[in-house]
């Protein structure tokens, strides 16, 4: 399998590298990142979303929450950081039923 040789390969006629779907699939994240999310007090939250759908941890009145705009999940920060420089894709978004 010669991998590598593929990778360089570049089109004649317009000087593009030729990528590979596992390639792209690898750099996906980097085309499409996810929207940041908004910083709310912890004192603004209702009673049912007083933990982080992340962890699990409790938010106590001086946690920042991170709440993200498309499901209204509620995150803290260190699993923000997670979300957004690991995985690349909300676990609040991704864990419910597609909408039709």
């Amino acid at each position: 399998f010669r991998s590598k040789q593929w990778y360089q390969r570049r089109v004649r006629a317009c000087s593009l590298t030729l990528v590979c779907a596992p390639h792209l699939a690898r750099s996906y994240h980097h085309l499409f990142p996810l929207a940041s999310f908004v910083e709310t007090s912890a004192n603004e939250l209702i009673d049912d979303s007083m933990v982080c759908e992340g962890c699990d941890g409790i938010f106590t009145d001086q946690t920042h929450v991170y709440r993200c705009d498309s499901c209204n999940s509620y995150f803290c920060y260190t699993c923000d950081m997670f979300i957004h420089d690991m995985l690349h894709h909300c676990p609040g978004c991704e864990s419910r039923p597609p909408v039709r």
